[in-house]
């Protein structure tokens, strides 16, 4: 599965963030939010995840354990840059 997120869409804080990926994560089939951009099932067991944030683009591709992992520990401790907890909305390119 694809998915690809825009986290400047949306002004939740940080915390707020992890925990909706999180749900996501757990069950992606069934969860989608307002950040979500594109959800494509591609066919792979695979998870792909593009996130963008602020100014930064992560892309992560996730097996079953992975994602598990990810779920619970929330995405930011997995990059290499510090997201911000608190950060303000920007529009929707169009």
């Amino acid at each position: 599965m694809y998915v690809k997120i825009n986290r400047n869409v949306c002004d939740h804080q940080l915390p707020i963030c992890e925990r909706c990926l999180g749900k996501f994560l757990a069950n992606p089939m069934g969860y989608e939010r307002q950040c979500f951009e594109e959800i494509r099932d591609d066919g792979s067991e695979t998870l792909t995840l593009d996130i963008h944030t602020d100014t930064h683009d992560v892309h992560l591709e996730l097996n079953e354990e992975q994602r598990k992992l990810l779920a619970g520990e929330g995405w930011a401790s997995f990059v290499e840059f510090a997201v911000p907890m608190f950060r303000q909305k920007t529009e929707h390119p169009k």
